[in-house]
């Protein structure tokens, strides 16, 4: 039997002030649905799943004030209320998944028995999908209880939800003592089941890293690869297909909130007044700060940008959430490349030298300032999210670019730990390494570059071994090592007979074999 959201309970742990009594949260739901429903009624919506994300905000009201609290048993059980009127809400997934790592951090234990009997299975997709994730909260690191949630979530057809839950199940699977293979495959099908063939691809990956030499998954993974390649060329933007549909998605679900009022002049002008003033009347409803921050933001204007910002960061001020605040450095990187841009046009038509170079000037200053600026923004992500090696390994790329050499390189040792960003961080490692003229250790570090990324013919393969060989040849040219100029040699043939084009390759080849015979023969190489 479910739990009764309008039960009369007192919160878990005699938290008095915690707890307080449901009838906080009965009225407020009440009133936001309907005075004539009653809580028989309300139950049965929630049984029933009806969506009403106003009906599921003051149980994450609730949420958020018990666990700040630190009752987070209590927390748990209103967050999963919430998410039965509005089961799609990202952001209250993520709240939820906050709270339970903190319960854990805490000493909390995994659900028990009772709890485990309680929370099984369920009449609707969706009662599974919450049930899973009740026992997922109450221990958060099991990649087996992730994955459950993200078959209940794929069998809604929740796309969102379910490349949320997949990306997570994938690190939890990575991150824990002994992968299973089961879950990497389970967790490819629901991604392909909602048309995620990006992820699928990446869960592919995982398994074959485990099973290299198994046929069958390596036909999987081509069509898979193909159907990403559909996906990518349908959307026009390489890796980024699904997310592309659910931002397409998400812009025609938030016109058709704003009732369906056009996207540009006067209308759109109008939206946004009408928008602003509804949230300054209720300045605690975030559904309310994201339209109006949406219809700015599709104003596209940097007057409206900027209001979008100072709303963001009156946001982050008001509700804590560091979604805000990253989304303002999503703005503020935006501007920076719509200025450079802008620049760049009036040095196409610069008519002097003069004029030319002062454009050129200002548009080496965008590109600085946008750089430093990222670097702390990225640094910032970091603190915020020590654990997701995407933002170490941006951090990494933007040090990297201003020659910040040894801390680009602590970033990419770390990065490495993620297999979706081992072989590029491994990339750039060997390259700092090269360029600080740590030859050897830039040596190494392509080697295993090369060992981790699973393809010979790829741009990053063809990459790889061209920067092994530049540091094999300078190595060879140093210590006059003939076995190192013929590996080097060895290695520039391979990359010849992947891509003759490749680079000044054809030229390498005959560099490198008249090297050979000249340290061969005793003469000096340089």
């Amino acid at each position: 039997m479910a739990w009764n959201p309008f039960s009369k309970k007192k919160a878990a742990d005699g938290d008095d002030a915690a707890a307080g009594s449901d009838d906080a949260v009965q009225t407020d739901v009440a009133e936001s649905g309907s005075d004539k429903a009653g809580a028989k009624d309300a139950k049965g919506a929630a049984e029933e799943h009806q969506r009403d994300p106003r009906r599921a905000q003051p149980w994450f009201d609730r949420g958020k004030t018990v666990a700040d609290t630190g009752n987070y048993d209590y927390a748990i059980e209103c967050y999963i209320s919430g998410l039965k009127f509005d089961p799609e809400s990202i952001r209250h997934h993520e709240a939820l998944r906050e709270v339970a790592l903190r319960r854990r951090a805490n000493g909390g234990k995994p659900a028990g028995m009772k709890d485990q009997f309680k929370h099984s299975g369920g009449k609707t997709s969706i009662d599974k999908m919450l049930n899973a994730e009740f026992l997922w909260a109450k221990n958060p690191l099991d990649p087996g209880l992730a994955l459950a949630v993200m078959n209940g979530s794929a069998k809604a057809e929740l796309d969102e939800v379910t490349y949320w839950i997949g990306e997570i199940t994938l690190d939890l699977n990575r991150q824990s003592k002994k992968p299973s293979m089961t879950v990497y495959l389970k967790a490819r099908d629901n991604f392909a089941k909602v048309g995620a063939f990006d992820m699928a691809v990446e869960a592919c990956r995982f398994v074959l890293a485990m099973e290299p030499n198994n046929m069958k998954l390596v036909q999987e993974y081509k069509n898979l690869e193909a159907e990403k390649t559909i996906m990518e060329g349908r959307y026009g933007e390489e890796g980024g297909s699904f997310r592309t549909a659910l931002k397409d998605a998400d812009k025609a679900k938030a016109l058709a909130q704003s009732d369906s009022i056009a996207a540009t002049g006067d209308q759109l002008t109008e939206l946004i007044a009408r928008l602003r003033k509804e949230y300054e009347e209720k300045l605690d409803d975030i559904e309310r700060l994201q339209k109006l921050v949406r219809a700015l933001l599709q104003k596209g204007d940097k007057a409206s940008q900027d209001e979008a910002i100072k709303w963001l960061e009156d946001g982050f001020e008001r509700f804590g959430q560091y979604m805000f605040k990253m989304q303002v450095g999503e703005i503020r990187i935006k501007q920076f490349a719509a200025a450079r841009r802008e620049y760049e046009a009036k040095l196409a038509t610069a008519d002097t030298d003069e004029a030319k170079a002062e454009v050129a000037e200002q548009i080496r200053r965008i590109k600085a300032a946008q750089l430093k600026f990222e670097v702390g923004e990225f640094q910032d992500r970091v603190k915020a999210y020590p654990t997701d090696m995407r933002w170490r390994f941006e951090l990494g790329k933007r040090q990297f670019l201003m020659r910040e050499f040894d801390a680009a390189i602590a970033s990419f040792q770390e990065a490495q730990s993620d297999p979706k960003y081992r072989a590029m961080s491994l990339r750039y490692l060997g390259e700092a390494f090269a360029l600080k003229d740590w030859v050897d250790e830039a040596i190494d570090t392509y080697h295993r570059a090369i060992e981790v990324h699973p393809y010979n013919d790829d741009r990053l393969a063809l990459e790889l071994r061209y920067n092994l060989m530049c540091a094999l040849e300078a190595k060879a040219r140093r210590e006059k090592d003939v076995a190192i100029a013929q590996e080097a040699a060895k290695i520039a043939s391979q990359i010849a007979q992947a891509d003759i084009n490749y680079h000044d390759i054809r030229q390498r080849i005959e560099m490198l074999r008249k090297l050979t015979t000249d340290l061969k023969e005793g003469r000096d190489p340089s």
